[in-house]
This record gives C-alpha cells, structure tokens and sequence, in this order.
C-alpha cells in the first residue's frame, strides 16, 4: 500500500496494534464468567476490570498465539482502619479466598489457578490468562481524592503488608490527559508499546504509560497553540527525547497514591535505557525532518520494523 505521507503510514500502524476484536471478546466473555462465579461465592465481593484494559491502553499481541493478559481486582469492600494483633484478614488470606471461590467452579478446578503474590493467575489453553488481584477500598482518610468520588485501593504484598494502589485514579487520570492533549495521548501510548517491545526496550507497560502521560501532552498542548504541524512520528521523537532524561528517576501520575514506578529495574540498566532513547531520538527526528516520503518511510521502517508497514 502506497502512502503519501509518513503520517498515514503511522495512522496504519496505529490500526495494526488495536486489539483483535475476536481476542477480546473472548477475553470480555472470560472475565464476565468469572466475575459470576467470584461473586458468587463470596457474597458482598464485587470484580472490577483494572490495568490497560480499564485504561483503553492495551495493544495487540505480536502474534495472536502471544497471550493477553487481563487484570481484575475482587474487592474485599471499605475498611476503615487496619487490623492490628493478627486481626482482619491478611494478604495471604485474601489470596486464598479468592483461590477458594475459583476452585469452587469445577472447570477452574481443573485449571488449577496459581497464587503469586499479589495475584491469582488463571491460565487459558490458548495463552490468554486472567489475574485477580484482592483488594480493599481504603476509607481510613489516608488517601483521599477529594471531590471525585475516587477511593483509592490497598492490595497485598509478598511480605504481607497492605499498600496503596490507586487503580481507579490512575485510569481516570490518563483519560483526563488523553482530552487534554486532544486525544493523542492514548493511541501514542499504544505506538510507543509496540516501539518499545519491538526495540527491546525493558520498561513494563504501566512505566510506559505514566512516563508518556507525564511528558505528552504538554507537548501536545504547546504544539497546537503554536499551530505546528505535526504526527504521530514527531510525538514519537519528542517522547524518545524527553523520557531519555528522566529514565532513572522513579515515575507516577500526580496526585496518584500508586507505588512510583522503575520496573523493578536498576540504576545502571535504566542509565543505559536512556542512553538508548536518547540516540533513537537523535535518528527519529532525523527521518522527521526528512522531506522525500519514500525514503522517510524506508527510514521508518528500518527504525521501528514490524509492524510498521513496508
């Protein structure tokens, strides 16, 4: 297919990372079966869809024998303060009671779901698995979103203890900048997961997202009030650049209660990681400012490889 600008090249890439509809309705009709049986067998207990899937962030596997993950929290309702002397129920707890009402389904039974802390993991035949995360909604006070009509979640850790995790923010927060940035937050996002996955790059997909929602759409936003001419592909340079620089430093969405992210990685591999970003800036906003369209677009190709249309 013949492109005439290296900006509908990257509007076609876009579509070649959305999901594969028939994935997510399989996906969709997974989730929605065991939320049935979850709440079913713990009365009160509510599942609610959280991760990329919740944030509309999610792209395609690179091939659909890959697996797609979706994550669910059951929560365990509103406290209001934390057990003390061994009282209320520990992460460990949590984890085998949402194991229990799984295991009371014979045909989850047989898939013999996994607790791995914070989460049971539900593995599918066809690579598709599906984690629950036990949570609470923390109403101490300790984690207010006043005025949204947010709480903030508290979920397990491997040693034991209850830390905030704040989902629902984190989701709305990414929506919200999404419109800020005349809704090209989220379809960057996408582009700069499949890029990143495609280069190699080691950041987990969340990382990904909060540090493209902290640098995009301001950018975007200083852009159309100067009237600049501009796609995807320079989105993607400007993020190469900017997240080249702040790498090693811990990242979150402001306001957010979540655990800064670094992808468990250290310091000297997220040095190297901007490194890396910095000199793939340095080519991206060459091809930018190429002019011929067939080479920009061999340029790209060579840059980004699959699934970057030839």
């Amino acid at each position: 297919m013949p492109f005439a600008t290296v900006n509908a090249a990257f509007e076609e890439l876009l579509t070649r990372i959305e999901l594969d509809p028939t994935r997510v309705a399989v996906a969709s009709q997974r989730y929605n079966s065991v939320k049935a049986t979850i709440e079913g067998a713990l009365p009160g207990k509510t599942v609610s869809q959280v991760g990329s899937f919740q944030r509309k962030t999610k792209i395609r596997p690179a091939d659909l024998g890959d697996g797609l993950d979706i994550d669910a929290v059951v929560s365990f309702k509103r406290f209001t303060q934390y057990g003390t002397g061994g009282n209320g129920i520990s992460p460990a707890g949590a984890l085998e009671m949402v194991r229990g009402a799984l295991t009371s389904n014979m045909t989850y039974r047989v898939m013999s779901p996994v607790k791995d802390h914070p989460v049971v993991c539900l593995k599918y035949a066809d690579g598709m698995s599906l984690e629950l995360i036990p949570a609470f909604v923390d109403g101490t006070g300790a984690h207010p979103h006043s005025g949204t009509g947010i709480e903030c979640y508290v979920v397990g850790t491997s040693a034991g203890a209850w830390t905030p995790a704040d989902y629902d923010y984190d989701a709305a927060m990414i929506s919200s900048l999404n419109g800020m940035a005349k809704n090209r937050l989220v379809p960057a996002i996408k582009l700069i997961k499949a890029y990143f996955r495609s280069a190699a790059v080691p950041l987990k997909s969340f990382h990904t997202e909060v540090l493209a929602a902290n640098i995009l759409p301001a950018t975007v936003i200083d852009w159309e009030a100067k009237r600049y001419d501009y796609g995807y592909h320079h989105i993607l340079a400007s993020f190469l650049t900017q997240a080249s620089k702040v790498t090693t430093v811990p990242v979150a969405l402001s306001g957010s209660y979540s655990k800064p992210l670094d992808s468990d990685l250290s310091q000297s591999t997220l040095a190297t990681i901007g490194t890396f970003l910095a000199s793939r800036a340095e080519v991206a906003w060459g091809l930018c400012a190429d002019k011929a369209v067939t080479s920009a677009l061999a340029g790209w190709r060579a840059f980004f490889g699959e699934p970057f249309p030839a």
